[in-house]
């Protein structure tokens, strides 16, 4: 019998080369990331025993009856394990725990079992010694049996996923269902053409499809590796749900800004990277989160056999004693001075609004290089709880307002936009300082349901009110840091002006310095995406980031927004007053306009005006008003004097 095995070594080159690029994050204690890994290992071993069993059945003088036999038999069981593993992964891609409830667990182990059971009967019968070798009969019996095997987790893939919609999103649900009856076809193809093989090769196919379109390293991994503050967030609160037990350390780098200063951005993201997989290795169920550039969590089970080879106290002694050596990259060298709280919980924190307390408070406390501050004193501290609960209860009753502030002209001799800021009045608390209140939202996760907010509003006010026919012609809208770095945010923001019909020029958006220097993909494609449909850019802040302008020429601007320091600065400051003239004279030669904030006074404007700047933007024209009354501002407006 002549067997065909072109297809296996091809597999099993293209599942090397995934695992070889997955592994980092394989390694991951996240669930669905172990899974999608150990499947690939189960794939490999697949065509390892292949390769093996058609050895063996081949060349009966190297190998007996016998050991064909267990051969076979160790190929079954892999071959099934990829099937039944896979219904895991799927189980997993919307849990933050490896652990199934018993119920499932039977549901998906206890059918595996019974079928090696039934399997290793058949193969007794399976093997029968020929001219050439061993030849497998196919019985008919083993065909449907494997046919009701593959049958039954086929179904149970598809409920996992009908039940996981929600959570996953049609896109991703539809290729997972899709990938799971490819597999379980090619699992059942298989089973009538036995020369041939075809599941490592189709597999790997499937796997790579799931690497790029389910599992987006880029939604759950930051730049060094370690997994985004939404996944801290998300596994603690099934946590405290669940009733699990569990340990952290918050690990904060204290002099990360001078090492970053001092080497630049890229090369203190690799310290970071460096420090990510040491903590990664320290044991299998760590889980590394990053919810600051300086601050990093190590979460850890309360799994015993984890804790037998190394409990969370040797750990944190571990930790503390390796931030007294130097961190290594290249030819760089430096030291890292760091901070730790440790806690282990529900016992020292015990509920889900507590840990929220201790993420806000950690990054604001005073601590000592090596210090191992006490969680209780974190908690005790409560400073940023009221303005927390004010953003729940505006969220919970739709109550954020959006402010508008003009923005003249100086070429027009009129009001010609407006800034739309967003306000936050309180019943209990008052009126929340809107950068206080934007912080905590960015923190806290709730920026982006924010902005959503915001730019619906903003869009709806437009339109409504038909500000092009009252001469306004677009609406400048702040997009943050974390906004910029969302997927879809171009798609989802280009969707909501279709659905009040705006067109592109009526919408301008406002990207800080920090937003602009982020090197990152899907901050690059929202921009493209904006540049492609007419929108307009401003650089908001200019002055307050980095020192690094390449952004200026890189990417797409079409305004500058001085900040307002620079200005109130110049007046008194001989150097800040070169420094503002000559930000004029680049701005115009990169034929950008320039929009002045912070004008306040007559002296200024005539400053502005020598210095031939486009617009401006603060309380001397007005202050942000709501929308009622940007609509009356813009409507009785008055030249000044000064401007005429």
């Amino acid at each position: 019998m002549q067997y065909d095995l072109y297809f296996d070594f091809v597999g099993i080159a293209m599942l090397l080369v995934l695992l070889l690029y997955f592994r980092p994050k394989g390694l991951s204690a996240l669930p669905s990331y172990r899974m999608y890994y150990v499947i690939l290992c189960d794939l490999i071993m697949i065509g390892v025993s292949d390769i093996q069993l058609v050895i063996y059945a081949t060349h009966p003088q190297i190998a007996a009856r016998e050991l064909v036999l267990v051969a076979s038999g160790f190929n079954c069981a892999v071959r099934l394990l990829a099937v039944v593993f896979f219904v895991v992964y799927l189980r997993c891609t919307t849990q933050v725990e490896l652990r199934l409830s018993y119920a499932w667990a039977n549901m998906i182990y206890l059918p595996f079992t019974l079928a090696l059971l039934v399997l290793a009967g058949f193969m007794i019968h399976s093997y029968q010694a020929g001219e050439n070798g061993f030849a497998f009969q196919n019985h008919l019996e083993l065909q449907v049996f494997m046919t009701v095997f593959l049958a039954y987790y086929l179904i149970l893939s598809v409920v996992i996923g009908m039940r996981s919609h929600a959570v996953l999103g049609k896109g991703r649900t539809i290729r997972l269902v899709i990938a799971a009856v490819l597999l379980n076809l090619v699992q059942f193809l298989q089973i009538f053409h036995t020369t041939v093989y075809i599941i490592v090769f189709a597999s790997a196919f499937i796997m790579v499809d799931m690497l790029f379109a389910v599992q987006r390293a880029e939604e759950i991994f930051e730049s060094a590796d370690a997994m985004k503050k939404l996944l801290l967030m998300n596994t603690t609160e099934q946590d405290y749900a669940n009733k699990h037990k569990f340990f952290v350390m918050f690990i904060r780098i204290l002099d990360f800004d001078v090492v970053e200063d001092a080497i630049g951005q890229e090369d203190a993201e690799e310290f970071v990277r460096q420090l990510v997989s040491y903590l990664n290795a320290l044991r299998r169920d760590a889980m590394i989160f990053r919810f600051e550039k300086n601050c990093l969590v190590l979460k850890l089970s309360d799994d015993p056999k984890e804790a037998r080879h190394k409990t969370p106290e040797e750990i944190v002694e571990e930790v503390k004693s390796r931030f007294e050596e130097p961190w290594r990259f290249g030819l760089l060298q430096t030291m890292l001075s760091a901070a730790f709280v440790t806690a282990n919980c529900p016992e020292e924190i015990p509920t889900m609004d507590d840990f929220q307390k201790v993420v806000n408070r950690i990054l604001r406390e005073e601590m000592e290089v090596g210090e191992i501050l006490p969680v209780r004193k974190l908690l005790s501290e409560n400073e940023d709880a009221h303005i927390l609960e004010a953003i729940r209860r505006a969220l919970r009753d739709h109550t954020f307002q959006v402010y508008y502030q003009p923005i003249y002209s100086t070429k027009e001799k009129k009001v010609v936009a407006a800034e739309a800021l967003i306000r936050l009045f309180d019943p209990e608390y008052g009126f929340i300082p809107p950068e206080e209140m934007i912080t905590m939202a960015e923190r806290e996760g709730y920026i982006l349901e924010i902005g959503e907010i915001v730019f619906t509003e903003v869009c709806r006010f437009y339109s409504e009110n038909q500000l092009d026919q009252k001469g306004i012609r677009y609406i400048e809208v702040n997009l943050s840091a974390v906004q910029c770095m969302q997927n879809r945010l171009a798609e989802e923001f280009m969707e909501i002006m279709r659905e009040f019909n705006l067109s592109s020029e009526k919408i301008n958006f406002e990207i800080t310095e920090t937003s602009a220097m982020i090197s990152n993909a899907v901050v690059s494609h929202n921009i493209s995406h904006f540049e492609l449909h007419g929108i307009s850019l401003s650089l908001d802040d200019y002055g307050t980031g980095y020192s690094n302008i390449s952004y200026l020429y890189n990417l797409p601007f079409m305004f500058m927004k001085v900040d307002k320091s620079i200005l109130w600065s110049a007046e008194s400051n001989k150097k800040a007053d070169i420094i503002l003239r000559n930000t004029f004279r680049m701005a115009q030669r990169l034929h950008l306009k320039v929009v002045m904030e912070g004008v306040e006074t007559e002296e200024q404007i005539r400053k502005l005006l020598e210095l031939k700047c486009d617009y401006f933007q603060g309380y001397y024209f007005s202050k942000p008003v709501c929308g009622k009354d940007f609509i009356e501002y813009v409507r009785n407006f008055k030249l000044p004097e000064i401007c005429k």
